[in-house]
């Protein structure tokens, strides 16, 4: 099998190197577009030899004007492919690594050679073209219409996208909506797991990610002041670095916080990262907007329960109170209320986290995208 994947984000993240690596291990030729705005660039994330059946396309292509003139990119990357890889005719499958900026290319491709392909829909779909794209609403319809399978990354952007289009569409496409998350990667699979027993008299939260608005530091900081202002003993530890450092670190003097709260700074390396996972009791990012949310899967991983925002990131792959709990991220009396519900239960909730975590490795989620791949049109 032979497939061609359009990934204009791929040197922003290891996760498609992650997945294609996956996919090497089965009888398929990838094919890998990649279109960048630098030439310096090129190579980034790019998988080290052996795995030959692998073929990457680095193309200096993006200028700053795509991003207003959308068809101009697309058809640029139309004849760029045409150019880089022979015999696009014989291509199998196309997987189209966002609805927008790969998507547009994966259908002119359909409508001229007749290949099959799959859209990923992903945070910047949602929150930026669907937004701010109103004259590309229509042509987008055509290309979920024209898709073989439409994949969301949660079940929240899935219902959110569903419900914005017209029923007439919806009822053509919902049968061919998938669900398929993000992996972890496997560094996250070797821990020994045993049973968490959270210490007396103290409880300690994590939140790990960029320190940013969206992110909503401000209201774990506000939580923990909380918890601490009604005789509960909390620690909170901050990993990340980002634009709203400082501000928060002004939040925590204003509470008094400064022997309550602890900046790691941005940490890369999962050793650290893991003893300090391993040192807390309650992982909490409840985040304005979030496609996914590694993190809290590996948070899982090592047993923490976690809280996240209702209706973003994992919200839907589990029930409320199974892994933790989902919460409106403006309400801190909620997120203390579930903090103290984890705490009141926590060698159940504990346990099943870190089973669920197991379901979200790259060898599994790999096999998913590959039976979309292999499968005949129309079944």
């Amino acid at each position: 099998m032979r497939v061609l994947h359009l990934c204009t984000y791929y040197i922003g993240s290891k996760l498609y190197s992650q997945l294609f690596k996956e996919l090497s291990k089965g009888n398929i030729t990838q094919e890998v577009f990649i279109p960048i705005r630098k030439k310096e660039h090129e190579g980034i994330n790019r998988l080290p030899e052996g795995f030959s059946s692998i073929n990457y396309y680095y193309s200096n292509i993006i200028k700053k004007y795509h991003k207003i003139f959308y068809y101009t990119k697309i058809n640029k990357q139309l004849s760029e492919i045409e150019r880089l890889i022979d015999d696009i005719s014989n291509i199998n499958f196309i997987h189209a690594h966002t609805l927008f900026s790969d998507g547009g290319t994966a259908y002119k491709l359909h409508k001229k050679y007749g290949n099959r392909y799959l859209v990923t829909v992903r945070n910047t779909d949602i929150n930026f073209f669907f937004k701010y794209g109103l004259h590309l609403r229509r042509f987008m319809i055509k290309v979920l219409m024209s898709a073989d399978s439409i994949v969301f990354l949660s079940h929240s952007y899935k219902l959110y996208l569903l419900s914005k289009l017209p029923a007439s569409v919806v009822s053509k496409i919902e049968s061919k909506c998938y669900v398929i998350p993000n992996g972890i990667d496997d560094f996250w699979f070797k821990y020994d797991y045993s049973m968490r027993t959270p210490k007396e008299n103290l409880i300690s939260l994590l939140f790990i990610g960029k320190l940013e608005k969206n992110k909503n530091v401000e209201a774990v900081i506000e939580s923990c002041s909380l918890l601490n202002k009604r005789g509960y003993n909390t620690f909170l530890h901050v990993i990340g670095s980002g634009s709203n450092e400082s501000e928060l670190r002004n939040l925590v003097e204003r509470y008094r916080l400064g022997d309550k709260v602890k900046f790691h700074g941005f940490i890369k390396d999962k050793q650290q990262i893991a003893k300090i996972i391993d040192n807390c009791d309650v992982f909490v990012m409840p985040s304005i907007r979030e496609t996914f949310g590694l993190s809290y899967i590996e948070s899982m991983s090592r047993g923490l329960p976690v809280i996240y925002t209702k209706g973003q990131g994992i919200d839907g792959y589990f029930e409320d109170g199974e892994v933790g709990f989902p919460v409106d991220p403006h309400n801190i009396e909620m997120i203390v209320e579930y903090v103290l519900k984890i705490m009141g239960n926590y060698e159940q909730i504990s346990s099943r986290a870190f089973e669920k975590s197991r379901q979200f490795n790259w060898s599994r989620i790999a096999n998913h995208f590959y039976s979309i791949y292999c499968r005949k049109q129309g079944d």
